[in-house]
């Protein structure tokens, strides 16, 4: 961490040198011509009004549907005009997708306490709960402005259920071990059919881009390259490259920004906004405010905090680290941004996973010895971790999930929350020796290490490839080992880590617990997905039955309790039912082993970009901040000159 802060001073005077020689931001105002009165009182960006006037776009009315969504601001209606500049790490730019793809049939509200209508403007059971009626916005349109309707869900689907193509159909499209159908009466209405009633459907359908981007696609555009309906190919290959590369210029949108360049490296990045977007502000002004969206691709997150530094960047939301907090702060000025204070919403960062279903029965016995995993709960010392690591700005506590989390809106919700952050959360030496010999770990070798049924023990941590696990991974070591734990580390490269976790070769490995909803990401508490520490009856869950490791016990108690969440009509009961499970995780845990949680999350933004929430939850990516608190209706304001809160952390930061 000293490397890596030396690296950064010295290359902070060639940061601010660039930034003075920058021009003046493109996010000031694209258009100084039209006084802000003049502004205010459009219906669209003039943008799009000259291409209207030019006969080159159809008029406003006719490219909003007959109900458009509408967005309340934060604190104003904006002003049309500017870029946002931002940066990026991966090619395929999944942190703007959390901002841009967010075009679900239901969608998350800006509280993430309920869901409200996305694309679809209504959705009922019926009388079984099995079948799920969606019902579409009429007249929304793509991008390239042909129509969105039920055809496009269809297409999906045919696709997914093709077996001549690399799509198949998601987890959630599976109830009581058989398929789902879907059926489409009419334009604008889609139909899930299941076996068993599915009450968190509709949740699911508001569950991060990616679902979004799976259920709803252009067919008009996708067809072109399918071999039954065109000469052109004869196979696949090329159909299968098109129907998930989100990277396509031409690919339309429903989203507010349309991707219109992209280098060939993803070097550079540019969106324009979408003329057909479908929703409006409170005024009926068609949104987004901003014009445009240029994201640049850094090879490192500290490359990206230069560039905020030296004024270059105009919001950005993630890969912004809380260690960078204090050069950003001390650059504000020269930035001319402010820093805002979000939850990274970790309830562990990081946890220690145990495998409770390792393929080696030797193994398997060890690790599923409740006295061995409450002796490694013991033996950390959370305190130096929240000190060494996170400069004693993290809490040192159990592992749970985001603490924001609408299972805990309850009076009984908080409660279980509360017992559940302090469950093994003690540093205890002598505890931990004591529970590791009573998990019959009472030999050890010349070394001091204790030793299995007679033979050396060693036991592998796979480690997380993210900013400071191996540094407090590093320390998780000491501890274990002070305790008589032979303990090995083993970095994550090429995925290495999650093909170990998903074939239940790993004994323990090091994951963040950042998550606000377990109805549709439920994997720390339930195993009902082939990861964490039930990587084997997840298997089962997710194929039916046939492959993995059926559930037995208190593990068949959890997945008996996620079938019943999915056919309970009542939202409080299936929250309530969540509680019951995370008891059963009280009572036979610990399988996932907290160090420390709730890490703030530095959001940086311009002083005259707007409307941006003062504060959010941005770590779980499932609830889609911010693309819930809805960046569409941000605006560059250059009258504006912050809100005053530039340092954005005022003295509980330090708690």
């Amino acid at each position: 961490m000293a490397a890596r802060f030396s690296i950064l001073l010295v290359t902070i005077a060639l940061a601010v040198m660039l930034g003075g020689c920058q021009p003046k931001s493109e996010g000031d105002s694209s258009y100084a011509d039209i006084s802000r009165e003049e502004n205010l009182q459009l219906k669209e960006s003039p943008l799009l009004a000259k291409e209207v006037a030019a006969g080159e776009l159809p008029p406003l009315e006719d490219r909003l549907p007959e109900d458009p969504r509408i967005v309340e601001p934060v604190e104003t209606p904006g002003l049309y005009g500017g870029t946002w500049r931002r940066f990026h790490l991966y090619p395929d730019f999944p942190t703007f997708r959390l901002i841009n793809n967010y075009w679900g049939l239901t969608r998350w509200n800006p509280e993430t306490t309920d869901i409200i209508p996305g694309i679809a403007t209504s959705w009922e059971f019926n009388d079984a709960g099995n079948e799920i009626t969606f019902h579409l916005r009429k007249g929304v349109r793509w991008s390239d402005g042909e129509p969105f309707d039920s055809s496009d869900i269809a297409f999906w689907w045919d696709v997914a259920t093709d077996d001549r193509t690399s799509e198949m159909p998601q987890e959630w499209a599976y109830s009581g071990g058989e398929l789902m159908e879907l059926e489409t009466p009419d334009l604008y209405t889609v139909v899930f059919k299941y076996k068993e009633p599915f009450y968190t459907l509709p949740v699911m359908m508001a569950t991060g881009f990616w679902v979004p981007e799976t259920v709803i696609r252009p067919a008009h555009y996708l067809k072109q390259f399918h071999p039954d309906y065109t000469d052109e190919y004869e196979d696949f290959t090329e159909f299968d490259r098109k129907f998930g590369d989100i990277t396509d210029v031409n690919r339309p949108t429903l989203g507010p920004w349309m991707l219109t360049y992209i280098s060939g490296t993803s070097d550079r990045v540019i969106f324009e906004r979408n003329p057909y977007y479908w929703t409006v502000d409170k005024l009926g002004r068609q949104l987004p405010y901003i014009d445009r969206v240029v994201s640049t691709r850094v090879q490192s997150s500290e490359t990206g905090v230069l560039m905020i530094m030296s004024g270059n960047i105009d919001a950005q939301f993630r890969y912004v680290s809380r260690q960078d907090y204090g050069l950003l702060k001390q650059f504000a000025d020269e930035g001319n941004y402010q820093i805002r204070r979000w939850e990274e919403g970790t309830g562990a960062l990081f946890a220690i996973v145990v495998n409770m279903e390792n393929k080696d029965p030797e193994r398997a016995k060890l690790l599923t010895n409740k006295c061995l995993r409450e002796g490694i709960a013991y033996a950390i010392d959370r305190e130096l971790i929240n000190q060494v690591i996170w400069g004693g700005l993290s809490e040192p506590r159990g592992a749970t999930i985001t603490d924001e989390s609408w299972h805990f809106q309850s009076p009984r919700g908080q409660e279980v929350l509360e017992r559940w952050k302090k469950a093994w959360s003690e540093f205890n030496v002598d505890k931990a020796n004591a529970k590791l010999d009573e998990a019959g770990l009472t030999m050890r070798d010349k070394n001091g290490y204790r030793m299995y049924d007679g033979k050396p023990l060693t036991l592998i941590v796979d480690v997380q490839d993210w900013p400071l696990a191996m540094d407090e991974a590093i320390l998780v070591q000491g501890m274990l080992r002070n305790v008589g734990l032979n303990v090995l580390l083993q970095r994550d490269i090429g995925g290495r880590r999650d093909r170990r976790v998903r074939e239940a070769e790993f004994d323990l490995y090091m994951q963040h617990m950042s998550e606000m909803d377990l109805f549709t990401f439920p994997g720390y508490v339930f195993p009902v997905v082939a990861y964490y520490w039930h990587p084997q009856t997840g298997r089962w869950y997710i194929t039916g039955g046939d492959k993995g490791k059926a559930p037995t016990g208190w593990t068949k108690e959890l997945v008996d309790i996620f079938d019943e969440i999915k056919r309970t009509k009542d939202q409080e009961k299936r929250h309530d039912l969540v509680l019951d499970a995370i008891e059963i995780q009280l009572r036979e845990g610990p399988v996932i082993i907290g160090t420390t949680g709730r890490q703030f999350a530095p959001v940086v933004t311009k002083r005259n970009l707007r409307n941006i929430p003062k504060s959010g939850v941005i770590g779980p990516w499932a609830i889609v901040q911010p693309a819930n608190r809805n960046p569409e209706q941000f605006f560059f304001d250059p009258d504006y000159k912050g809100d005053g809160e530039s340092d954005g952390f005022r003295a509980e930061a330090t708690r």
